[in-house]
């Protein structure tokens, strides 16, 4: 019975950890992520709809999206506070972003959003 209650007791700690720890990713700061995407070279964008492009972004603030079509959408980008804002005629998105293998994840709102990989 002692046993049955330490593993009970165990086991609501470690559950009432999980939303704790979900809420505190270790973002990048806005700035550090700027330094690192806008290189001005091509990273493999992934949308959450399954959609893949090829997301460029210049330390100046412009860039560009390369997707089935055959011309690039111009976008701009700009940080506002914890986030960088990627911007163009189709989207608007401000993004936060946690290191993964191979790139970053992009989080909008909490939510899993845009995986940047080269």
């Amino acid at each position: 019975m002692k046993t049955h209650l330490r593993l009970t007791a165990a086991a609501a700690a470690i559950l009432a950890s999980v939303p704790t720890f979900a809420a505190e990713r270790a973002y990048l700061p806005s700035q550090r992520a700027a330094a690192i995407l806008a290189d001005g070279t091509p990273w493999s964008a992934d949308a959450p709809t399954g959609r893949s492009f090829k997301l460029t972004l210049n330390k100046d603030g412009t860039g560009s999206i390369r997707g089935p079509l055959p011309l690039p959408l111009s976008t701009s980008w700009a940080i506002n506070g914890d986030a960088l804002c990627i911007t163009n005629r189709m989207i608007s998105k401000c993004l936060r972003f946690t290191e993964i293998p191979g790139g970053f994840q992009g989080w909008e709102d909490g939510k899993l959003d845009l995986k940047i990989s080269r």
